[in-house]
């Protein structure tokens, strides 16, 4: 395997740095035996293609990790592609385009939802990440593992790759990352004193599933800012044990019980409304979106004038101080999730 020579002296640090991971070791044959499948599995009807289990890492049959005039998966390409560093770590989607205010400039950064394939170059060993060691019952739901997370092959290769970077070269993978949102910074003029900012949200899919990806997150955060730049970061975790860094978390109700428990109650959280309670309604019309607002008052016990839309809250004055409960669509920006006068936000189940 020629590729090892790239990466002779580097290999997960499962004992220190990712000691905390939640993974499971597989051998090559069952990765080459999963691999095939899901390529063979692309070439069925779609009434009849086979349901992985949920457990099992969502691999795109159309990814530039397979050779394309093979009909059986080449391993030691497969290695070789997931293991290239990637082109970038931060990037922009429709939502997060339409989100911020004038002269805020919002960009993304993400891994694999739930679960994610990862190569240990010096071990040469394979393993399955739990990537969102938070998740519930949120999993069977989670709109990262839908839509165009997994309708485009680009967008899985490039969260594939950032998981595999980020665990064989924690280092590479934070000074990448630093030198990318400072160009943004840069590009942008956001600097202390001036009115532009970057706001950077972390894991649009994925979650903060090791100390040393907080760690390393945060370190970004304060070294950028140290350098006189006007940036900030948030993110929706179902991880309760990272309040003590610098990003802006909101904690996603929806996963295990346990960690619930050990989220204050002033904490901004977030909570998804399900379909049976708007599948009548067309939250494109206003009369629609009032009557929602009514339901969602009823279902959770909210005085009715402390829920507002999305559009509602871009045309109120941004506050200090957390009141307001709002309902935010797919249709919508990400605003609500980096306000300080949002409470708590209502995601509508998609």
């Amino acid at each position: 395997m020629e590729f090892k020579i790239w990466f002779l002296y580097n290999e997960v640090n499962w004992e220190s740095d990712f000691s905390d991971v939640d993974k499971k070791c597989v051998n090559t044959k069952k990765i080459v035996d999963y691999l095939n499948a899901v390529r063979a599995n692309a070439e069925k009807d779609y009434g009849s293609r086979d349901k992985f289990p949920i457990n099992m890492p969502f691999v795109h049959s159309k990814s530039d990790f397979f050779k394309k005039e093979d009909k059986e998966v080449d391993v030691d390409y497969f290695i070789k592609q997931i293991t290239t560093p990637p082109k970038s770590i931060i990037n922009q989607n429709e939502k997060i385009k339409k989100s911020g205010m004038p002269n805020e400039f919002v960009y993304k950064t993400g891994i694999p939802a739930y679960r994610g394939i990862v190569f240990d170059i010096k071990s040469n060993k394979f393993y399955f990440i739990n990537t969102c060691p938070g998740a519930g019952q949120c999993a069977i739901i989670c709109y990262a593992r839908k839509g165009r997370y997994i309708q485009y092959s680009n967008a899985y290769d490039s969260m594939t790759r950032r998981l595999n970077y980020l665990l064989n070269f924690p280092e590479k993978y934070e000074e990448q990352m630093y030198e990318e949102l400072k160009e943004k910074c840069e590009e942008h003029d956001a600097y202390v004193g001036y009115k532009p900012k970057v706001i950077v949200r972390w894991n649009d899919s994925g979650d903060f599933f090791a100390r040393k990806y907080v760690e390393i997150s945060d370190s970004v955060m304060k070294r950028l800012k140290r350098e006189g730049y006007n940036i900030e970061s948030y993110a929706y975790t179902k991880i309760p044990d990272i309040k003590d860094s610098s990003i802006n978390t909101t904690f996603s109700i929806g996963g295990k019980e346990s960690n619930l428990s050990k989220v204050k109650k002033d904490e901004k959280k977030s909570e998804i409304i399900p379909k049976e309670l708007f599948k009548d309604l067309n939250l494109l019309k206003f009369s629609d979106e009032k009557e929602l607002k009514k339901r969602v008052s009823d279902e959770y016990r909210i005085p009715i004038d402390k829920i507002i839309t999305y559009d509602e809250l871009l045309s109120t004055t941004p506050a200090e101080e957390p009141k307001w409960h709002v309902i935010v669509t797919p249709n919508d920006g990400d605003d609500a999730a980096f306000r300080k006068d949002v409470k708590l936000i209502f995601l509508t189940q998609h």
